[in-house]
């Protein structure tokens, strides 16, 4: 059984296997989660992600979709880069959910029994925080994927307490 949590800080501080970062439909790692990565990590993310746009004849991905990346020196398993924003930064609860099944289950793929996942939408993206407990709460009565602990990180008071509201609700 997959336990749920939400936790207050910073996402490249919460240990895990595997990271749900929040990505641009250019897959740009231009502000947010994946800004920070680059900094933290050096840009040879950057590029592997460039180079799948290149290797796909894309300009840019679907929101809905995710991104398997390895690591490039940051301490995960791997890496899904989660689109659940247009290009126009809007977000919608199905892109989100579509988002979040891809990339767990992508991670899981690979071995991940540990998560942590960015709030997607929540950033740069303007998804109001109810509308993501929304899309959090779809998402949680789907099929649950074989992982053991996700933790939904994020710097925002609002969307800490909508998430930590779903998860009682769901008794998590």
């Amino acid at each position: 059984m997959t336990r749920w949590r939400v936790v207050h800080g910073d996402i490249l501080d919460v240990p895990a296997e595997g990271i749900v970062c929040s990505a641009n439909p250019s897959l740009n790692l231009s502000g947010g989660v994946g800004g920070a990565f680059a900094m933290r990590y050096g840009r040879a993310i950057q590029d592997h992600l460039h180079g799948y746009l290149r290797e796909h004849d894309l300009r840019t991905i679907a929101p809905g979709e995710a991104v398997l990346m390895p690591p490039c020196g940051a301490p995960y398993v791997a890496v899904a880069h989660a689109v659940a924003i247009d290009v126009f930064y809007e977000a919608r609860a199905d892109w989100i959910v579509a988002a979040y099944r891809g990339a767990f289950e992508q991670l899981a793929s690979r071995g991940c029994r540990s998560i942590v996942a960015a709030c997607l939408g929540c950033g740069y993206g303007r998804c109001a925080p109810a509308e993501f407990g929304s899309a959090l709460a779809r998402l949680l009565e789907g099929p649950v994927i074989a992982v053991e602990d996700v933790a939904f990180v994020t710097t925002s008071d609002a969307v800490v307490s909508e998430v930590a509201r779903v998860l009682d609700t769901i008794g998590s």
